[in-house]
């Protein structure tokens, strides 16, 4: 269509009139790995961390827990999340800015939730394999609650006051684990990432009682 005159300007055609659109926010779904998979993928590098250390002093025994402190801290990242249950499902919300899908782990237990951004990983599957790599003639074993507790709380970076995050040299990675409000069940998830948001629901388990609700409550 070609332009034509109005009085003593040109009008350009209708197709040079488009205004540009905001693209739409990228949407990727996040998959359910094993959770002791996911954990042993997380703390791979802070072993190695915390060997490289080791081996720096010589190979020397009696720092090895501040050794390993030090690593978690270079390595694991901690990560914004809120967590929020509601009726019969528990939601969560994480910061992981500047990460795709395929960098995101996502593990989750009855009462547990694990999250883990990795900028090295670009293959879930080389990922996995990994891991799988560390026992090649049986799958990972399950944790209980009590062993992955005792594995993975962070107050020991609570006790640790000299170790807070290098700002100079953010962590490579994000990292979190915590315990839910209530108990759920993982194969009812859904969990999609958008512009550095992960948003995860969760339904509970039919045993988890519900709180009323209050539109159908009678005077």
């Amino acid at each position: 269509m070609k332009p034509f005159a109005s009085g003593t300007r040109t009008v350009p055609s209708q197709k040079h009139l488009k205004l540009a659109l905001p693209s739409a926010a990228l949407r990727e779904f996040v998959p359910l790995s094993d959770l002791t998979e996911a954990l042993l993928c997380a703390y791979d590098g802070v072993a190695r961390r915390a060997y490289e250390k080791f081996m720096d002093r010589g190979a020397r025994t009696g720092s090895e827990l501040e050794d390993w402190l030090d690593a978690e801290h270079e390595v694991l990242g901690e990560m914004q999340v809120d967590v929020a249950e509601c009726g019969g499902y528990v939601s969560v919300l994480a910061s992981l800015p500047g990460y795709r899908s395929a960098q995101v782990i996502l593990g989750i237990e009855p009462r547990w939730l694990l999250i883990f951004g990795c900028q090295e990983c670009k293959d879930r599957a080389d990922t996995s394999g990994l891991v799988r790599a560390l026992d090649p003639l049986r799958g990972p074993p399950r944790m209980d609650a009590a062993a992955l507790a005792v594995m993975c709380v962070h107050a020991c970076r609570e006790e640790v006051s000299a170790r807070h995050a290098d700002s100079a040299h953010p962590a490579p990675n994000l990292f979190c684990i915590q315990e839910l409000p209530a108990e759920v069940d993982p194969a009812r998830c859904s969990a999609i990432l958008s512009n550095g948001l992960l948003g995860i629901r969760i339904s509970k388990t039919s045993g988890e009682k519900t709180a009323p609700d209050k539109s159908l409550s009678t005077s």
